[in-house]
């Protein structure tokens, strides 16, 4: 590619001198006439094809000065290697003093500092796609002149792949990692990742916490697993966002009713039984027999019972306005339906969870956004 006027007085010559062959080349000239980059790379562009898998040499010397800024700018960008002719200058005679020639090649400075390739990296992370992000991080590890910020942003990609999945010890261990770095090189430890480190030491520490910490691991885990539920969400991926945040629910309705001594699996609930019935006939039009296993929602019919403060305020209309909720999910493919469940349904079971959550918080004299921050990944 060049000028109407490469193309005039000097394509014939270096053809002849190359001895090349038609099929060997294409010729596409661009013209001076209001030139700008864009032009340049359009021109480029339309080639590219003829480029795949290939090694590529782009010559930047002489031209319009905007013609080699555009040509280096698009071959730094698509990684084609730069050269360009340097010469002795003479004054006298305005050009470079013949048999001065040399070839220079010319680093690329995407690839010396990996910028192009870190922002991507970058949006792979912000963007929950841990793993493209961490691959594309270790490579640019191996080529770019200063990898310290890469190393500890890699080391944050693996702690959220691992988080995620709730695999916290392995989360704790490289975010613990980062922070290390993060000191060894003097660099500035932003907030978000201490809270970060705080949430998943209280989480990595569940098995061995004693009976009076316990409450503060509970809520740790249900808020844990609602702001999972929340990335889902914001991905778009709704059907595995309300299955998370009906596990939160029923965790809710765990935890409560352990504070009464009942659990799941063959409850002591005997005493239980008149109101029990009792609420079963307003709520479905029949009585129903105690349950030997609690589920969700007869988990709520007992703590509405109790009179739990999470049911503060709730009458059976509400408890039945909240059923409907999630029998919308039970109704979704993801539960025993055929239906896709979608943002409604999200919407819905988000606010249900939040409001329980916030009152279990107001409750232990936790403050819900701050423990929220603790467990939100950051973003760079």
């Amino acid at each position: 590619m060049g000028s109407e006027e490469f193309r005039d007085c000097f394509l014939d010559k270096i053809i002849n001198e190359s001895e090349l062959k038609a099929s060997q080349y294409i010729v596409d000239t661009v013209s001076y006439n209001k030139l700008d980059i864009a032009d340049v790379y359009e021109k480029i562009r339309a080639h590219l094809n003829l480029f795949i898998d290939k090694k590529v040499l782009m010559d930047l010397t002489r031209g319009k000065r905007i013609m080699s800024a555009g040509a280096g700018i698009v071959g730094a960008f698509f990684g084609f290697s730069l050269v360009y002719i340097d010469e002795e200058w003479t004054d006298e005679i305005k050009r470079g003093l013949p048999g001065t020639e040399k070839l220079v090649m010319v680093k690329n400075p995407f690839e010396v500092f990996g910028d192009l390739e870190l922002k991507e990296a970058r949006d792979f992370l912000n963007h929950y796609n841990y793993g493209a992000a961490l691959s594309l991080y270790k490579r640019i590890q191996q080529k770019i002149v200063d990898p310290r910020n890469v190393e500890i942003e890699a080391l944050l990609s693996e702690t959220y792949l691992q988080w995620n999945s709730f695999n916290f010890k392995a989360a704790l261990f490289k975010l613990q990692l980062a922070v290390n770095k993060l000191q060894q090189y003097h660099f500035k430890t932003r907030p978000e990742i201490l809270e970060n480190l705080t949430a998943l030491k209280i989480l990595e520490s569940g098995k061995e916490i004693s009976t009076k910490k316990s409450d503060e691991f509970n809520l740790h885990v249900i808020v844990d697993l609602y702001v999972n539920a929340l990335r889902k969400a914001e991905e778009g991926i709704f059907e595995d966002s309300i299955s998370r945040l009906y596990r939160v629910l029923e965790l809710i309705s765990q935890y409560r009713l352990q504070k009464y001594g009942i659990e799941t699996i063959n409850p002591n609930i005997k005493k239980y039984e008149e109101a029990y019935k009792k609420a079963t006939k307003e709520l479905y039009s029949f009585e129903k027999e105690l349950p030997l296993e609690v589920g969700l929602k007869d988990g709520y019919i007992l703590l509405f019972i109790l009179q739990d403060y999470v049911l503060e305020s709730y009458s059976l209309d509400d408890l039945r306005q909240m059923f409907g909720v999630i029998r919308a999910r039970d109704m979704s493919i993801i539960a025993h339906g055929l239906q896709l469940a979608g943002e409604k349904i999200f919407l819905n079971m988000n606010q249900l969870a939040k409001s329980f959550i916030q009152h279990v918080c107001s409750h232990e004299g936790k403050n819900f956004n701050s423990i929220l921050r603790q467990h939100t990944f950051v973003k760079l």
